[in-house]
């Protein structure tokens, strides 16, 4: 999962409790009208260039081309409803894309199989960033991962229970995480999780660095079938070292 929502709510129970309960009451912001889509994107592409700090909700609205300063509130409830809607709008086709991976790698008995397995975190990511051009998604993951501790798979995992009677779609992911854990460094944790953690971030770090020389219409930029191959090559190498 990349960010249930910033800011020190996150860490008050009753904020926890109200921001799940609140999602279960607006069903309609998992499935955004354009009125709300064009609140994600905006958010999107302030927290890909600027950070969270950088998009305040006054921020987004402005970049969203609203005239009402209390849309974020209007279309959304809260703005941690919003980022919440972001991260289920966005990671929806991917945690589907890897599904579908891990169901075959796993039918073909290669569920041990660490390059398989990379490739089953990557491609659907690079996916879809290529699908989303010009993309900010990369860059805003890798702004969520700033502020989850350095090994986030356990965090999330505990995060996630939040949201009960709504579909969170990290699930595959996070199995899929558990699986190369299994094949790193023999298995033995803390140090699986922990190299499980760097290949997951040298991954978005990377198509995040990419994003961005695309949007600057950088003219080196490696095609993105070559920088899927390399990511695959070197993340397995970084996996089983």
């Amino acid at each position: 999962m990349t960010r249930p929502p910033v800011g020190s709510a996150l860490r008050r129970p009753a904020a926890r409790t109200l921001r799940a309960a609140g999602l279960r009451r607006s069903r309609n912001v998992l499935d955004p009208n354009p009125s709300q889509l064009v609140l994600l994107a905006a958010t999107e592409r302030l927290v890909a260039r600027y950070g969270f700090q950088g998009a305040s909700s006054r921020a987004i609205v402005r970049e969203a081309g609203h005239r009402n300063n209390s849309a974020v509130t209007y279309h959304f409830g809260s703005r941690q409803t919003m980022l919440d809607a972001l991260y289920h709008w966005r990671s929806t086709p991917i945690n589907a894309h890897r599904a579908r991976l891990v169901a075959e790698l796993v039918a073909e008995g290669r569920e041990r199989d660490p390059e398989a397995l990379v490739r089953a975190y990557v491609v659907p990511f690079v996916s879809a960033v290529e699908g989303m051009r010009p993309s900010s998604w990369a860059r805003y993951t890798q702004a969520v991962l700033q502020d989850r501790p350095l090994v986030f798979m356990d965090w999330v995992r505990r995060d996630v229970k939040r949201y009960e009677g709504v579909d969170v779609p990290v699930a595959t992911t996070l199995d899929l995480q558990d699986m190369m854990r299994a094949v790193a460094c023999d298995g033995v944790e803390p140090l699986a999780g922990l190299r499980v953690a760097m290949v997951s971030r040298a991954v978005v770090a990377a198509v995040a660095a990419w994003e961005a020389d695309d949007e600057r219409g950088v003219l080196d930029t490696p095609p993105l079938d070559v920088l899927t191959d390399q990511l695959v090559r070197s993340a397995t190498g970084m996996l089983t070292a």
